[in-house]
């Protein structure tokens, strides 16, 4: 799980402009509000975590990358920040909801990962709580579009000045390896980092949730939450333990 993306500094320091986070309390709001403790797994610079621990919550969060979680940190010392593995994390608490936003579960690269994980979630999850996660549909093959001229973006950086960040990719949906660069023509400089993600199918996913003991309520396709089909960009699953 070595990442430059979320373990070095030098490009951590790009994540939140890259990536401002500001949708994800609007599209897990639905389940935020009705909870009152929540575990929010592969939190990455705190953003939504610090949102919902303003909003009244108790709020744990976890990620793997102790370089994101020292900017999270900065964030707020009202969140319970834990450096953890989710493949091993073990904490005695229990809450009414547990997310990965961000498709963050598609770090996850074979079966026994993604078990594992499930199994995390199921220790940690109340008996009337509920899961959330999302992860992209790979019949869609939506990393096609992931090349310079599709995704290129521009931000500003309080240091660097404009950004122009682009990705590149190169694999397929079992292992795909993709590239992320940011470019700062005025400094001159630019930075890389290779991030590896799988491409896991609705029937995989169900299959694991199954075998651990969770249930899938719904899945839904995209974040207006119409019902997933295969060309459904999106896969988000909602559920919670077995009965």
């Amino acid at each position: 799980m070595e990442d430059r993306l979320y373990q070095d500094t030098e490009l951590v320091q790009f994540y939140d402009y890259d990536n401002p986070g500001t949708e994800d309390y609007k599209r897990y709001s639905r389940w935020i509000k009705k909870a009152e403790s929540i575990l929010d797994i592969g939190c990455g610079t705190g953003t939504l975590a610090v949102t919902m621990v303003q909003k009244g919550k108790k709020v744990t969060a976890t990620d793997f990358a102790k370089e994101m979680l020292e900017a999270a940190r900065k964030k707020s010392d009202k969140v319970t920040w834990i450096q953890a593995d989710a493949r091993l994390l073990n904490i005695p608490e229990k809450f009414d909801l547990i997310i990965l936003t961000g498709h963050a579960f598609q770090v996850f690269l074979t079966d026994e990962d993604r078990e594992n994980v499930f199994q995390t979630i199921k220790n940690h999850l109340n008996d009337e709580g509920i899961f959330v996660f999302d992860s992209r549909n790979p019949l869609v093959k939506d990393w096609k579009t992931w090349t310079e001229k599709e995704s290129t973006r521009f931000f500003t950086h309080p240091q660097h000045g404009t950004i122009k960040a682009w990705n590149a990719w190169e694999g397929n949906s079992t292992t795909l390896t993709y590239h992320t660069f940011y470019e700062s023509k005025a400094k001159g400089k630019l930075w890389q980092a290779n991030s590896v993600i799988s491409f896991p199918t609705k029937e995989n996913i169900s299959y694991l949730l199954e075998k651990v003991g969770l249930k899938i309520k719904t899945v839904y396709g995209d974040w207006e939450f119409n019902t997933y089909h295969p060309d459904s960009e999106e896969m988000i699953f909602v559920g919670s333990i077995s009965s």
